[in-house]
C-alpha cells in the first residue's frame, strides 16, 4: 500500500494545475437547470456544461458516452472487457448564483489554492476529481477486475430526474460513490418531502408583493416585502428609532419596499445560515406594520409554519435511533395572484414514513388557512454500515487522513439516493483538518452560499482516497443488493 500510495501523489502533483485549470472551464459556464427551457433536457447551460465536460474527456483519451445530456458517462476503452463496473458520480448542474459575491460567479478564478465561483464545491470540482480518479487508474496501470465510469449528471439540483433516466436507460455500475458530500462515508441518507402551501385568501391592497429565495434546498439570504405607501405604516417605521438588525426599508413607486439580509446555505444545515424570510416577517409582525387583521392572520401562520428547523411549525417533527430529528426550512416565498405561496424542504429520518409526514403537513397546513400545491417526495437511501464495503471505504478515509470520524447519515441529498448500490463519499470537510481551513467568513464559500470555493488541496487528497478506495473494494462482491 505505501509504494501505490507514493505513486498515486506524484500523479496527483503532476496533474494538480490541469485539474484546477479544467475546473474552472467548467466554473465559467452557467448551468443551473431549467425544466422549462425550449433546449432540452435542462437548459443551454447544461448542455454547454456537458459539451466541455466531455471536450475535457477527449482532451485526456478517454470515450465518453453522451446520455441524452442527462448523464455523460467517461470510460476507459482499454477496459472493455471487464464486465462489473464501479461508478464515480458528480453533477455539472447548480444552483443559482444569488448576491452577496465579492468576484464573479461565472469567472472561474484561481487564488490562494482556491477555486472560486459557483460549482467549483457543489459539484463541478468534484466532478473532474472523480474524472481524475479514473486517469489516475488508467496511467498507473493498475490490474483491477472492475471497469470504472465517471458519470457527471445535469439535474441534480432540482429533482434527479438525470439519475433515473440514466438508471432505466443504462447499463448502471454495480456500486456507485457519489462525490458530493462531506467525508467520512455517508451510509445513509435522510428521505426529502418538498410541498408548496398556499394561502386559501388573497391579500388586501397592501400587500403588494412578497418574494426570497430561488431554490427549494437553499436558505435565502435576502428576501423583500413590499406594502402600499399608507401613512399609518409608514407612522409606525418612523415612530420608533432604529431597525431591526439585517432590516431596511425605502420609499420606491409609491411602495413600502421592506429588505431583510440574513445569511444562505443549505436548508439541511440550519444551524449555519439564517433565513432572510423569517427575519424580514419577524419584523413585520414585531412592528405591526400590517394594517389589515386579513394580512396579519396569513403572514403569522407563515411565520408560524416556517420558523421551527425540527418541522413542528408544520406538523412534522419526528426522528428515529439511526439517524435523529427531521430537518426543514423555507427556500422560497412568493406572491401569486395576490396569494402567497412558500416552499418547505424537509430532510426526514432514514426510518420515517414519508407519505405520513406529508399527510401531516397537509393536515397542518389546513388549519393554519393554506392548502399544498406540488409536492415531491424522494425516499431514504439506507445502506447497512456492517457491510464490508462500507467498512473498507471508512477504512480507507481513516488510514489516509489520521481522522477519527465514524461513518454517517447525511442530512442533504445526493444520487446515491437515486442510484442502485450507491453512497456518497466526500469530498467535503477536509479544509480545516488535514487540509488549510477555508479562508471565508461564515456564510460564504460553502455549497449553495456566495463566494462558493473549492480548495485545491482537498480535491486532491480526495482522489488519493478514491484511488485507494477503488483498490480496497475491486476484490469484493459489489453486486449483491444490500437492505435498504
Amino acid at each position: 500500500m505505501k509504494e501505490i500510495r507514493k505513486r498515486v501523489q506524484e500523479w496527483i502533483a503532476v496533474h494538480r494545475g490541469s485539474l484546477a485549470e479544467e475546473i474552472c472551464e467548467l466554473v465559467r459556464i452557467r448551468s443551473v437547470a431549467d425544466k422549462t427551457a425550449s433546449v432540452g433536457p435542462y437548459g443551454q447551460g447544461c448542455r454547454d456544461a456537458v459539451d466541455k465536460y466531455m471536450e475535457i474527456c477527449h482532451r485526456h483519451g478517454l470515450e465518453v458516452e453522451n446520455h441524452g445530456y442527462q448523464v455523460a458517462e467517461a470510460y476507459h476503452s482499454g477496459w472493455g472487457d471487464r464486465r462489473e463496473r464501479i461508478g464515480l458520480m458528480g453533477h455539472l448542474d447548480v444552483v443559482p448564483e444569488g448576491s452577496g459575491w465579492n468576484w464573479p460567479p461565472y469567472e472561474g478564478i484561481i487564488k490562494d489554492g482556491w477555486i472560486l465561483g459557483r460549482g467549483a464545491q457543489d459539484n463541478k470540482g468534484p466532478c473532474l476529481a472523480a474524472l481524475y480518479t479514473l486517469l489516475c487508474l488508467r496511467d498507473l496501470g493498475v490490474e483491477l477486475k472492475h471497469d470504472i465510469r465517471a458519470l457527471a449528471g445535469t439535474n441534480e439540483e432540482n429533482g434527479m430526474e438525470d439519475a433515473d433516466y440514466y438508471a432505466s436507460c443504462c447499463q448502471t455500475p454495480d456500486f456507485t460513490l457519489v462525490v458530493d458530500s462531506p467525508f467520512p462515508i455517508c451510509y445513509g441518507e435522510r428521505g426529502i418531502l418538498e410541498a408548496w402551501m398556499i394561502a386559501d385568501d388573497a391579500f388586501s391592497g397592501q400587500v403588494l408583493d412578497f418574494y426570497g429565495g430561488q431554490v427549494s434546498s437553499q436558505v435565502p439570504g435576502e428576501a423583500t416585502l413590499k406594502l402600499a405607501d399608507w401613512e399609518e405604516t409608514r407612522k409606525k417605521l418612523e415612530e420608533r428609532e432604529g431597525m431591526k438588525e439585517g432590516c431596511g426599508w425605502e420609499t420606491q413607486d409609491g411602495a413600502i419596499v421592506l429588505r431583510a439580509v440574513g445569511k444562505g446555505g443549505h436548508v439541511a444545515f440550519p444551524e449555519k445560515t439564517e433565513n432572510a424570510i423569517l427575519v424580514l416577517l419577524n419584523f413585520v409582525l414585531e412592528r405591526g406594520l400590517l394594517c389589515e387583521e386579513s394580512d396579519r392572520r396569513i403572514l403569522e401562520a407563515v411565520y408560524r409554519m416556517a420558523l421551527r428547523t425540527d418541522g413542528s411549525g408544520a406538523g412534522i417533527a419526528c426522528q428515529d435511533d439511526v439517524s435523529g430529528s427531521l430537518v426543514c426550512g423555507c427556500g422560497i416565498v412568493k406572491v401569486e395572484d395576490h396569494k402567497v405561496w412558500f416552499n418547505l424542504n424537509a430532510r426526514c429520518p432514514v426510518t420515517a414514513d414519508g407519505e405520513a409526514l406529508l399527510e401531516r403537513m397537509r393536515v397542518c397546513a389546513m388549519e393554519s388557512g393554506f392548502r399544498l400545491g406540488n409536492t415531491r417526495l424522494l425516499r431514504a437511501n439506507y445502506y447497512p454500515k456492517e457491510e464490508p464495503v462500507i467498512q473498507a471505504l471508512d477504512q480507507t478515509f481513516r488510514k489516509v487522513t489520521g481522522l477519527d470520524w465514524k461513518p454517517q447519515i447525511f442530512h442533504a441529498g445526493t444520487h446515491a439516493r437515486r442510484m442502485p448500490n450507491a453512497v456518497a463519499y466526500g469530498p467535503g470537510c477536509l479544509d480545516g483538518t488535514v487540509c488549510p481551513p477555508s479562508p471565508w467568513p461564515a456564510g460564504h464559500g460553502g455549497a449553495h452560499q456566495p463566494n462558493e470555493a473549492q480548495s485545491i488541496d482537498c480535491l486532491c487528497l480526495a482522489i488519493e482516497i478514491y484511488v485507494l478506495a477503488i483498490l480496497e473494494i475491486d476484490g469484493l462482491d459489489l453486486k449483491e443488493k444490500k437492505s435498504r
